[in-house]
């Protein structure tokens, strides 16, 4: 009798957050994930490249870009997984896919608001967004995800009190500070 077993994948998956400012001309980028882990912080400035961030329209594109950047690697003579590939992700979360809605809404109506059409967004609940990360992460999309909440406070609040934490019992591993680590994002920005 055999069973099947699904193994998770070895390397660190890897969760960040940009905030972006309405007033400030750059946007603050914070790991969520232990940069105190084996692997170390991801570093967005290391020559050569250490971090890509892709955009995509969706998964199978997503895994189309990360599989030529590994590919590309091995053909300039690079380990592939000195390489981490960060999908970004647009989203708005909220206590009810309802609510998430209505804040898209909003959020479309106010001509500050810089939206992508070449990347994945996600308009929901906490709980739906650490599926679809989790599902990245087991399909191996990509190394990991960068979040892009395109409002704030709300959805940040959601990120920090139950995305986070979810992904935790999901086995990503979240980094100790995160709550101090975004309120001093939000000071700076």
């Amino acid at each position: 009798m055999s069973s099947s077993v699904v193994l998770a994948p070895t390397r660190p998956f890897r969760v960040a957050l940009e905030l972006r400012s309405q007033t400030a001309h750059s946007d603050y980028w914070i790991e969520l994930t232990n940069p105190h882990g084996p692997s170390g912080p991801l570093d967005l400035v290391a020559v050569p490249p250490t971090v890509v961030r892709i955009t995509a329209t969706d998964l199978r594109e997503a895994q189309r870009i990360r599989h030529g950047i590994r590919a590309d690697l091995i053909g300039t003579g690079r380990d592939p997984e000195s390489v981490t590939v960060l999908l970004d992700i647009e989203t708005i979360v909220a206590a009810t896919a309802a609510d998430a809605r209505v804040r898209l809404a909003e959020v479309e109506s106010d001509p500050r608001t810089r939206r992508r059409n070449d990347s994945i967004s996600y308009i929901g609940t906490p709980s739906g967004l650490v599926g679809l990360i989790a599902d990245i992460r087991t399909a191996e999309v990509a190394d990991g995800v960068t979040i892009r909440p395109l409002e704030l406070p709300g959805s940040l609040d959601l990120i920090v009190q139950q995305v986070v934490p979810g992904l935790g019992q999901r086995g990503v591993a979240v980094g100790a500070d995160v709550n101090s680590d975004v309120l001093r994002a939000l000071r700076a920005s």
